[in-house]
């Protein structure tokens, strides 16, 4: 259990890597039976982090750090994740892309966790940052979810955007399946 800090802010501005001429944002608001505790101990897990990387179809997954401590934990992973590329984005995404993630996690006092979140998809001129936020309820808790992604490509810019906006989405709903069935596995 870590050392609980005052409560969090809510969100940051992404990381302007690129520039933005085309911005798209994510929501989801994920609902589990389960304690911020428990949920959190899934996303700071090295084993549940290789299990999850393994359903959502990850190669060669490297993971740089994963530390919890008494304010919350730090993990940090590299993986190749595949990608169906239209043509017209071929230039800027292959079928298998290097992907690094970083999760900073703080714990509060009122039982929230929260992540700030950066993704670098190597050589892809986008930015892709949000937040995870553990929420208690009394039946459980919501893990409220939001993603930027940007790209400062004029004229295609925004079909790239667009592009991985569509695979996080479809990231973030095999890896909510993912962990809801890992619970109630348990």
């Amino acid at each position: 259990r870590c050392h609980p800090q005052s409560s969090p802010t809510n969100g940051s501005a992404a990381t302007k890597k690129w520039g933005a001429t085309a911005s798209m944002k994510i929501r989801r608001d994920h609902e589990y039976a389960h304690s911020t505790d428990t949920v959190y101990a899934l996303f700071t897990d090295r084993k549940a982090i290789r299990a999850k990387q393994k359903v959502l179809g990850s190669r060669n997954l490297r993971i740089e750090e994963c530390k919890r401590n008494a304010g919350g934990a730090v993990v940090s992973f590299v993986r190749e994740l595949p990608a169906d590329v239209p043509g017209v984005l071929s230039k800027f995404v292959q079928p298998w892309n290097t992907v690094e993630q970083s999760e900073q996690w703080t714990c509060y006092a009122d039982g929230v966790y929260q992540a700030e979140l950066d993704v670098d998809i190597a050589g892809v001129p986008v930015t892709v940052a949000g937040t995870l936020e553990l929420e208690p309820r009394d039946d459980g808790c919501v893990n409220h979810v939001r993603m930027t992604i940007e790209c400062g490509i004029p004229f295609i810019g925004k079909t790239l955007a667009d592009f991985v906006a569509k695979d996080c989405k479809r990231l973030i709903a095999d890896e909510y399946k993912f962990i809801s069935d890992r619970l109630d596995s348990a």
